[in-house]
């Protein structure tokens, strides 16, 4: 559903909704966000210590690198950073940040690990 609001991944078959104005670059990779959390929704577990932004972004910055790039990767984190009032992007997105790829890949592994019953 494409609105003038929050957007946001959708629960138990809502529908996703997506907000109208932003400009194309942020449409995608607000998109890719709100797909990362139904995603993400399947996990039965995650550390206790972890929200589920922080659980999405172990991943998301590196999937928007895939598709479009560094830059753009970049400048979609610049853009989240900014959104106040609903959550802390700026918080989550500078712990996601301050590992490496590779830690942020392990790290998801392993939550997707106890997931299927390993560890």
């Amino acid at each position: 559903m494409v609105y003038e609001g929050i957007s946001r991944a959708g629960l138990r078959g809502a529908p996703m909704r997506m907000r109208a104005s932003y400009p194309a670059g942020t449409k995608k990779a607000t998109l890719i966000h709100e797909l990362g959390h139904r995603h993400i929704m399947q996990l039965r577990w995650r550390p206790s210590e972890l929200d589920e932004h922080q659980v999405l972004f172990l991943f998301l910055y590196d999937v928007w690198e895939r598709l479009y790039g560094k830059e753009f990767a970049a400048e979609q984190v610049e853009v989240e950073k900014k959104r106040k009032g609903v959550y802390d992007y700026e918080a989550a997105w500078a712990w996601a940040l301050a590992q490496s790829k590779e830690e942020r890949v392990q790290r998801f592994k392993e939550i997707v690990g106890k997931n299927q019953g390993g560890g």
